[in-house]
């Protein structure tokens, strides 16, 4: 009946072979090592790139370069000049811990020319670092530089009407604020 056949490595299956008939064990799963893989060569890709940006953006300059054109270049724009105006309203706000210092530079102030009414008061704020003389049109630069000159030597800086530092009296905007900071020096003293 049967012919018998020499027992072979194929005719002993592993034990946990699950399949039938089949004569390889189920290949293992190592799909996290190609990630791995995958992940290194990446960021070693973005290494190398973020090298070659640094070196490249040494050498290479993105500037542009004016075109041959019967126009001379920009020039600087001009500052006005300080002046005095008598009717400027002025409000000096104190920004800082030291009581009396608005009046102060008030003081500093008409020794200096300015004989008009400037209300001192004192600013929501008494850490302000650095004195700054504020205005609203760009026609009142000359007179924010007088101000400023006039204190030794503050910023100016023009505002909108929505970067108001405070308001005046009325409670209206003042053509020129002047917020007064710890690094105002005065060279007179308050009467």
């Amino acid at each position: 009946m049967g012919q018998s056949y020499p027992k072979d490595r194929f005719d002993e299956a592993p034990r946990d072979l699950k399949r039938v008939g089949a004569h390889r064990a189920p290949a293992k799963r190592r799909g996290w090592i190609g990630f791995v893989v995958a992940a290194v060569i990446t960021l070693l890709l973005v290494a190398i790139g973020a090298v070659a940006i640094n070196v490249l953006s040494d050498r290479v300059q993105f500037t542009d370069t004016p075109v041959a054109s019967g126009t001379a270049p920009a020039s600087e724009v001009p500052t006005a000049a300080p002046t005095i105006d008598p009717n400027a309203e002025i409000v000096v706000l104190n920004g800082t811990k030291t009581a009396g210092l608005a009046a102060t530079a008030i003081s500093q102030l008409n020794a200096a020319g300015w004989e008009q009414s400037i209300t001192p008061s004192n600013s929501t704020s008494t850490d302000v670092e650095t004195t700054i003389v504020y205005y609203r049109d760009a026609a009142q630069e000359g007179v924010a530089r007088g101000l400023a000159q006039a204190l030794g030597g503050a910023t100016i800086q023009l505002l909108t009407e929505t970067e108001a530092p405070d308001a005046g009296a009325d409670g209206e905007a003042t053509t020129i604020t002047i917020v007064l900071g710890t690094d105002y020096t005065p060279t007179t003293t308050a009467p």
